[in-house]
């Protein structure tokens, strides 16, 4: 593993506070800090209006999130600017019969847009942020998660 240039204080925990309410239908609205509120709906599929979209959306973005700001560390580290970042990043849902649903997998690709002589430097950040990322190391340790890494 790399060090970081600047440890975060490791005798204080860091903590993520989200406040949902209900939208008397079939959503909600999540609030953080004072951020604008972001609405979430049940999918159609499952009775709802569809209109927003759904946690499981919300997590697999939560994910892609982890892992671009965790690259955009180690890239503004190197000073290593890249073209064009694009992350995407698809969760199975298995049906389990009776005992409902459960997450089964996720898949992650990176594509780095890069002038020749970045592309390696920007290949490591990516790699990087797939070590680092503490959202997929926890999602590792009980589903498979896949990486692919594209420069461009």
């Amino acid at each position: 593993m790399v060090a970081l240039s600047r440890p975060i204080n490791k005798t204080k925990m860091l903590e993520y506070v989200a406040e949902l309410n209900w939208d008397n239908q079939s959503g909600g609205e999540i609030n953080i800090r004072n951020f604008p509120p972001i609405k979430l709906d049940t999918p159609v599929e499952f009775g709802g209006k569809g209109k927003y979209p759904c946690p499981d959306e919300l997590f697999v973005s939560a994910i892609g999130g982890c892992l671009l700001t965790t690259l955009l560390l180690f890239q503004r580290k190197w000073d290593l600017r890249p073209d064009a970042i694009q992350i995407s990043v698809n969760g199975t849902v298995d049906y389990l019969g009776p005992e409902g649903y459960r997450l089964s997998g996720i898949e992650a690709t990176i594509n780095i847009k890069a002038a020749e002589g970045k592309k390696m430097g920007l290949k490591k950040c990516a790699e990087l942020a797939r070590e680092y990322c503490h959202v997929t190391r926890v999602l590792e340790e009980v589903i498979p998660v896949r990486f692919l890494i594209k420069i461009l």
